[in-house]
Order: structure tokens, then sequence, then C-alpha cells
């Protein structure tokens, strides 16, 4: 008949062992989650300074759109003037004709001009009304001008807007594609309920 001490201590041993194989498997779950919660947070700060990029972003794509319409309706609208003026000189009907093609050139809403061939427009424009003869030019040239000036200002806009949605369509490329942060914060999830569990066991 075996010694009952020897019974009581393979019963501690047990009990050991038991505890032992629960606090590691504790130990686990925590470590994994405060790795996991770290990497979360990180991805969380990330996250919020990206939304912030992108509503900016938003915003300033909003505003300079609308810039780039006020703008245009100025262009419009000085080349109208501009043609009302030169209804007022007396020039010659070559000139005449010549200047007006001009400012409809000059006022154009063609895309496909480059900001080198619009000034190419307007400083032809120029030379063509200071060379013509007859009569004061100098509201005319005014107009021409403040055309010319909310022209460049519309073009300006516009490529700032174009490399702006270029950059927001990057930036929300980059949210859709992070996933991390989700699988992180059900895997955080996960490991506490099974560390409640366990501590829970002891």
């Amino acid at each position: 008949m075996p010694f009952s001490g020897d019974s009581v201590q393979t019963e501690e041993i047990r009990i050991l062992e038991r505890n032992e194989l629960i606090s590691a498997v504790i130990d686990k779950h925590e470590r994994l989650i405060a790795e996991y919660q770290a990497e979360y947070d990180a991805l969380s700060t990330t996250s919020t300074a990206l939304d912030t990029e992108i509503e900016d972003l938003k915003k300033r794509i909003s505003e300079n759109e609308e810039k780039t319409g006020v703008f245009d309706e100025k262009k419009h609208h000085s080349g109208y003037e501009a043609e009302e003026e030169l209804k007022k000189l007396d020039l010659k009907p070559m000139d005449v004709e010549k200047i007006g093609a001009g400012i409809t050139a000059l006022n154009s809403d063609k895309t496909s001009d480059t900001a080198e061939e619009r000034k190419a427009v307007y400083d032809a424009l120029r030379s063509d009304i200071n060379n013509a003869e007859g009569g004061d030019k100098s509201a005319l040239l005014a107009k021409i001008d403040a055309a010319y000036q909310a022209y460049t200002e519309e073009h300006s806009l516009k490529e700032t807007v174009t490399a702006d949605k270029e950059t927001l369509q990057q930036k929300q490329g980059e949210v859709t594609e992070n996933k991390r942060a989700d699988w992180l914060s059900k895997r955080i999830e996960s490991h506490k309920e099974s560390l409640e569990y366990w501590k829970g066991m002891k």
C-alpha cells in the first residue's frame, strides 16, 4: 500500500503543473494583446492623420474649383468689355478684325492650350492694339490685361486642383488598402476574451 504522502505530493505536482500551464497561456495572451495594441495604436494615429489630410484636400479642391469659376467669369466679362471698348475706337476694319480675333483667342475655353501659348496670344494682341492707328487705346489695353490676369489665375488654380485630385485619389487608395487595423482590432478582442477565460480557470 503506497504511502499517503506520495498521493498528496502527486496531487500538488498535478495542481502546480496545471497552474503553470494556465499562467503560461495567460502570459501568451497578455503579450500578444500588448503587441497588437501597440501596432493598432500606431496605425490609428496614422489613419487619423490620413483622414485629416483627405478632408483638407477635399476642402481645398472645392474652394479652388469655386475660385476657378470666379476667374473664368471675370475673364469672359473682361473680354466682353474689351470688345465693347474696341467698338468705340475708330480703327481700320482690318485692325478691328485682327484685334477681335485676338480677344476671342485670349478668352477661349480651350483646355488644350498651354500657358505659354496663351501668353503668346496675349503678347501678340497687345502688339496689334499698340500698332493699330486711331484713338486712345488705354482702356482697351486695360481690359485685355484684366482678361489675361484672370486667365493666369484660373489656369494656375486648375493645375493645383488637378494635382490635389491625384493626391486625393492616392490617399483614398491608402485608406482602402489599410485592412491591418481592422484585423488587429478583432485579434485584440479575441485575445482579451481568451485571457478572461483563462484567468477564471486559475
